[in-house]
């Protein structure tokens, strides 16, 4: 056997190096290679058969090799494989080839390139941290930006790593330098913008071009660091001012031309005298837009007379002829005045349901008498519908008070009962109860009339005034309650609060004084409690010169505002008007004028006058687009009606949802037709999705009806797994009961969610019906394998009662075989020692130490004949049982091989 083995020896076993380096090349495979690696004595040849493995894993074991020179070849040959050929890293994008590259190579310029192209950071961190190179550390914490992850290596790197800790400490203060830096240029942008519309809203004063001028200086070192959109503020209140800057002058230049004007003047005033009379003449016309035009026209004529009188005094006739046609004309000026500043509050009024008590209703009826006072309709012009409709509701409300009259003898009743327990609780002394009775009782009194049930209101006051006393009384004294007071005044002097907060609490003291009464003797108390009052206002009196003060400049503000309003109606390119910034202009005007208060009273109506004049010269524009777009949604909604009984249901959703969006382009209108129209257009589309969604719900209940079949027949499939099938025969006919259930079931049509949920549960029965099956044949299989080791365990105890106990034999293993080994007609053709070990290397079995040196001669000899390579595992097995059976066995290797046997099982 040893001369034939030397005879048979494969050529990379050659003792000639030059035989074993020609033999290298045909070594395919990389298992062969690493055989050879471990087996070859030669440095040379070991780095050939290196650079031949094309396996990263099998390289990445050769790291760990215990030659240092297979360690270096397998290194150079992977680092060659991963740069392909690149002389540069240029091209390499991949974050675990980078590494690798990084990991592998001695160049410490290439280490670097490729730890510098590594992308993601967590990579980095994990280099940074982890690496073993401190120039690779370095070079990858380098490439972090993110302060998170900078201070999470700040931490690892601390006593460890000085140049990565000073790294990340120096970026990390960098980064918050940095945000300080920018927080604090924000803070100067932001005051600067402030300042900016604080000039602006204060309006022109001595000192408003000097702080223009600083504010335009400063803003010139900021500029570039503010955003866009604080450049665009600035931009503006820069401009802003500038306009004011340039009204400013224009006001003086038409101080000095007004002087020319006064020979000019008195033929004015003839003009407009006659101007006056026609507009008095048209006055029955109660358009809106007209009486807009009016109003403005109105205003105009009384400014021109005014700036008329500056230069010529007109005699006394004509000024009483002027302010007589003026005031007829102003009334009808001020009730349109106050429906069109009110509109929408007073229609939301009139839209309000009747309340159902008598008190709501009352108010209701006195709410429209507070409604008739602002409206002096000359009684020659007929009335407008809305002022109509006022009094039609207060006519309303009065017949339901009427109504709620005849039946409130019952509530009467029931109220004088409440008066008499309200009464005896009193007597009893139970406030807490009485209080109770008291809050029922001034619910029930809201519901009556107030002079129907006078005496009962008498009663209930008086009994409240003994409550309240009661209430006193138990509590503490008059007197303690003035000293109270006058302790709480004292404690207000010298006190750091709000003056304004201040001057409420001082006037809350003094109410509640006054609540007391001055029925004890008093006067000294009165005395302390006045001086420690007037002591406590002082800081107050300089609070409110400085509201006096405030509310002048809010008067500025508003004729302003006005002037600006004026000059955007005028300037404003109407045909081609954006109408939603129209509206929102006028909105946020309007919104200013209220914040630029309070002012004072005979201010705040010059004011009033002057800017709702500019307001309703824009509202004119504004109102005509309202038209045209109301009648455009008008339109859309006549189409979408006219879609509801069109028999193509499918062309009707079509068209309704492109009438939907060309609703939402329609620009602007006013909130109340707007959402009359909106509810028109809104149930036409509805009644034809509700036909959709009619056809829908018979859908719906049709697939209802499938999923409900196809769950039954998943349900009786279910039934096939419930019970115990004991051989392949149950399962065979489980299984093609289960196929007639598949069938049935693809012939329902099923929505996608359901049939995938019930296909599951099918899928489930076919798998537990296959498990079953297997399990079934992996029984038989192992009872099989056990028959095969009692005969193997009989012939060798030559027990032919246990040979013919024993089970059937696997699929393929002969029995006449075992039948002749039991018998020993065979004839003894193999090494039982031989065939053990291989059935011990086929089952990765360990054998004795004394037998190590002839496995590995084995094994090389198998790797130099191809032996294998073309049986399977359970062939092989096969193989070794047939020549076991004709070897001659011994009992210590009998017991290693049934034991190699069920290994290898």
């Amino acid at each position: 056997m040893a001369l034939l083995s030397k005879l048979f020896k494969p050529k990379w076993q050659h003792q000639n190096p030059d035989v074993r380096r020609q033999a290298i090349a045909d070594l395919r495979s990389d298992d062969q290679l690493l055989t050879f690696i471990h087996a070859e004595p030669l440095a040379e040849l070991r780095d050939i058969a290196v650079r031949l493995i094309r396996s990263h894993a099998e390289l990445e074991k050769l790291l760990g090799h215990n030659q240092p020179d297979v360690r270096e070849s397998a290194r150079q040959h992977w680092l060659g494989q991963l740069l392909n050929g690149h002389t540069s890293l240029e091209q390499i994008h991949d974050n675990p080839t980078l590494i690798r590259i990084a990991s592998l190579t001695d160049d410490q310029q290439q280490r670097l390139e490729a730890v510098g192209r590594i992308s993601d950071q967590d990579e980095r961190l994990q280099l940074a941290m982890h690496n073993p190179v401190a120039k690779v550390r370095l070079a990858a914490a380098e490439g972090i930006s993110d302060n998170d992850k900078l201070q999470q290596l700040l931490h690892h790197a601390q006593g460890k790593d000085k140049a990565v800790y000073r790294l990340c400490k120096d970026r990390l203060n960098a980064s918050k330098a940095e945000r300080e830096a920018q927080q604090a240029t924000l803070a100067r942008i932001n005051a600067l913008l402030a300042n900016a519309e604080q000039l602006n809203r204060l309006g022109y004063n001595p000192e408003f071009n000097g702080r223009y001028q600083v504010i335009s200086k400063e803003w010139q070192s900021l500029e570039q660091q503010a955003s866009g959109e604080q450049q665009a503020a600035m931009r503006q209140q820069l401009q802003q001012a500038q306009a004011t800057l340039s009204q400013h002058a224009d006001e003086e230049a038409r101080q000095a031309a007004a002087a020319q004007q006064a020979q000019q003047a008195k033929q004015q005033q003839a003009a407009l005298l006659q101007q006056l009379q026609t507009l008095l003449d048209d006055s029955g016309n109660t358009d809106n837009a007209a009486s807009d035009e009016r109003q403005h026209t109105i205003e105009q004529l009384e400014y021109d007379w005014r700036t008329a009188a500056q230069a010529h005094k007109a005699s006394s006739d004509d000024n009483r002829r002027f302010e007589n046609q003026l005031q007829q004309l102003l009334s009808i000026h001020t009730s349109l005045s106050h429906y069109q500043e009110n509109q929408q509050a007073l229609h939301d009024w009139l839209d309000q349901p009747l309340p159902g008590d008598m008190r709501g209703l009352s108010q209701l009826r006195n709410q429209a008498q507070q409604w008739q006072k602002h409206y002096h309709w000359p009684a020659a012009i007929s009335a407008p519908a809305w002022l109509a409709a006022i009094a039609t509701r207060q006519q309303q409300a009065s017949d339901a008070l009427e109504e709620l009259a005849k039946q409130q003898k019952s509530r009467l009743k029931t109220i004088d009962e409440q008066l008499q327990k309200l009464e005896q609780a009193l007597t009893d002394g139970h406030a807490k109860d009485a209080s109770k009775l008291q809050h029922q009782l001034q619910q029930n009194l809201r519901q009556v009339d107030n002079k129907v049930a006078q005496e009962q209101q008498r009663k209930a006051k008086a009994l409240a005034a003994q409550l309240s006393e009661m209430r006193d009384w138990q509590g503490f004294a008059i007197t303690p309650k003035k000293e109270a007071l006058i302790a709480a005044m004292e404690a207000l002097i010298d006190a750091n609060i709000d003056p304004a907060a201040l001057a409420d609490q001082i006037h809350t003291l003094q109410e509640e004084w006054k609540a007391l009464g001055s029925a004890q003797p008093d006067h000294d108390l009165w005395q302390r409690f006045q001086a420690a009052g007037d002591k406590a206002f002082e800081p107050c009196r300089d609070y409110f010169a400085q509201l006096a003060e405030q509310r002048q400049q809010f008067v500025a503000a508003r004729q302003a505002l006005t002037a600006e309003l004026i000059s955007y109606e005028q300037q404003l390119d109407w045909d081609n008007a954006d109408w939603k910034v129209v509206q929102k202009t006028l909105d946020a005007a309007r919104d200013a004028f209220r914040q630029y208060s309070p002012v004072e009273r005979a201010a705040h109506k010059e004011t009033q006058k002057a800017f709702q004049a500019a307001c309703d010269a824009i509202y004119a524009h504004l109102q005509a687009e309202y038209g045209r777009n109301l009648d455009a949604k008008g339109e859309l909604v006549q189409q979408a009606e006219s879609l509801i009984e069109q028999d193509d249901l499918s062309a009707a959703i079509d068209r309704v949802k492109t009438l939907q969006q060309q609703w939402q382009q329609i620009g602007v209108t006013p909130r109340n037709p707007d959402q009359k129209l909106w509810k028109q257009f809104r149930s036409a589309c509805d009644a034809i999705f509700a036909r959709l969604d009619s056809e829908k719900a018979q859908r719906k209940a049709v697939l209802n009806n499938a999923v409900e079949s196809a769950e039954k027949i998943v349900a009786d499939a279910e039934t096939l797994i419930t019970q115990e099938l004991a051989d392949s025969a149950a399962i065979a006919d489980a299984q093609n009961a289960l196929a007639e259930f598949k069938q049935q079931f693809a012939a329902i049509e099923l929505p996608r969610s359901a049939h995938q949920r019930l296909v599951k549960k099918l899928q489930a029965v076919d798998n537990s019906l296959n498990d079953q099956r297997r399990q079934l044949q992996q029984a038989a299989e192992k009872a099989r394998w056990n028959g095969l080791i009692d005969r193997l365990n009989a012939i060798a105890a030559n027990d032919s009662d246990a040979f013919a106990a024993a089970a059937e034999l696997p699929a393929g293993y002969p029995a006449a075989l075992f039948e002749q080994a039991l018998t020993g007609q065979l004839t003894s053709t193999a090494d039982a020692q031989d065939v053990v070990i291989n059935l011990e290397v086929l089952a990765d079995v360990e054998s004795p130490d004394s037998d190590k040196a002839r496995r590995m001669e084995l094994q090389v000899q198998k790797l130099a004949q191809g032996l294998g390579q073309g049986l399977s595992k359970d062939a092989e097995r096969q193989q070794l049982v047939e020549q076991w059976l004709q070897a001659q066995r011994s009992e210590a290797l009998h017991s290693r091989f049934i034991a190699a046997l069920k290994a290898s099982l």
